[in-house]
C-alpha cells in the first residue's frame, strides 16, 4: 500500500523530531538522508515542507516550555503556587 504525500510528510517531520542525527542530515544532506542520489522536485518539496513544519514544532514548543516553566517571569503554569497546592490536596486525599 502506498502511503500518501501528507503520510509521507507526517513520517518524515516524526523522524526529524525524533532522531537528531537524520534531521541534521536532511538539513544539511537531504539526499543521502532520504537514501536516494539526487531529489526529485516532489522530495525536494517534501523536504522544504519537512524543515518548514519542524522549525514551527519547536516555536510551538518553546513557547509552552516557556508558559510552564515562566520563563518570563510572573505567577503562571505549573510554577504557580495556588496551582501546586491545590493539586498537592487532590493528590493526598487519594
Amino acid at each position: 500500500m502506498s502511503l500518501s504525500t501528507k503520510e509521507k510528510n507526517r513520517a518524515l517531520v516524526y523522524k526529524a523530531l525524533t532522531d537528531p542525527a537524520f534531521r541534521k542530515q536532511l538539513e544539511t544532506q537531504p539526499a543521502k538522508a532520504l537514501g536516494v542520489e539526487k531529489l526529485t522536485p516532489e522530495k525536494t518539496k517534501m523536504v522544504s515542507t519537512a524543515l518548514i513544519a519542524l522549525k514551527e514544532v519547536e516555536q510551538k514548543l518553546g513557547r509552552i516550555a516557556d508558559e510552564l516553566l515562566c520563563a518570563n517571569g510572573g505567577p503562571c503554569g505549573i510554577a504557580r503556587v495556588d496551582i501546586a497546592e491545590k493539586t498537592t490536596k487532590t493528590i493526598a486525599k487519594r
